[in-house]
């Protein structure tokens, strides 16, 4: 009797995973389909359920490529994303640090203060920075949207690294002070080792949130620093919709995301769920 549940349990649990892989991958194998027909073909009544050899081509990826600017677009995305990841990291790592290594005063009240920012919606920003940054000049630049993406992820991004760092033996900083380490050498030599797993984590998950905003990029880009979620808004015209174009471009889109969550695969599974510390 409890052979045959655990079989009914495990065929479920693989029923479950299939089912949820089948409804997770379906939309951008779709898009790759789509991408790869002429647009006459994408629209007809009959849809081509896999890819053909017969009516696949490259058209649309080319003609992305060479009409809509979408490499400049994408190196726009992936450089202030990259920028903006990397100082979202660390001040958030140094806030975190601070708030549960350190005791000082308004100690708890900037951890409330951080929880009340993190509910604050981004849309509540954009009137403000707007102003702010037509009057000083830096509308559609890359200075702009780094310092944008950078500085707003910080108190999200404190919040997460709040409870590792409070569970980071105080023994190992300890004697790190004892050996004669500074405190500079403790956090690089000691505490950014052992929770290197969590940084890169952390690190994905932040380049990932902020390479799919659209409210930012919208807002304050229009042509130089414009990145590319944006820019896909553009394909559709006044007559006509080129889904095949829009596929091409998505799927252009996600492919910095794709790689790096495959690169990093490991780091993100066992920096969120697997570090501990006794």
């Amino acid at each position: 009797m409890k052979r045959r549940r655990r079989v009914w349990e495990s065929g479920l649990k693989l029923l479950g995973f299939v089912v949820i892989t089948i409804l997770t991958l379906f939309p951008l194998y779709w898009m790759i389909n789509v991408s790869l027909l002429p647009e006459k073909e994408v629209i007809r009544s009959v849809p081509h359920l896999f890819p053909s050899p017969a009516v696949s081509t490259l058209k649309s990826y080319v003609e992305i490529l060479t009409k809509y600017e979408v490499p400049r677009y994408l190196f726009n995305s992936v450089v202030i994303v990259l920028l903006a990841s990397v100082i979202t990291l660390f001040s958030s790592f140094a806030v975190a640090y601070a708030l549960t290594k350190y005791r000082f005063r308004l100690r708890n009240f900037t951890q409330y203060f951080i929880i009340w920012l993190v509910t604050l919606p981004w849309v509540v920003y954009v009137l403000p920075i707007f102003i702010i940054a037509s009057r000083l000049g830096l509308l559609d630049s890359h200075v702009l949207m780094v310092l944008l993406y950078g500085f707003s992820g910080i108190p999200l991004f404190s919040w997460f690294a709040l409870p590792y760092l409070y569970s980071f033996p105080n023994e190992l900083i300890d004697a790190g002070r004892l050996d004669g380490c500074s405190e500079w050498g403790i956090v690089l030599r000691i505490v950014i080792p052992a929770l290197r797993n969590v940084l890169i984590a952390l690190f994905i998950l932040r380049f990932v949130w902020a390479y799919n905003d659209l409210l930012y990029s919208l807002s304050f880009t229009f042509h130089r620093a414009k990145m590319i979620m944006p820019a896909l808004l553009e394909f559709p015209g006044y007559l006509d919709i080129p889904f095949a174009k829009m596929a091409a471009g998505g799927f252009l889109a996600v492919l910095p995301i794709i790689t790096i969550v495959i690169v990093f695969q490991k780091y993100v599974v066992s920096g969120l769920v697997g570090q501990t510390f006794k």
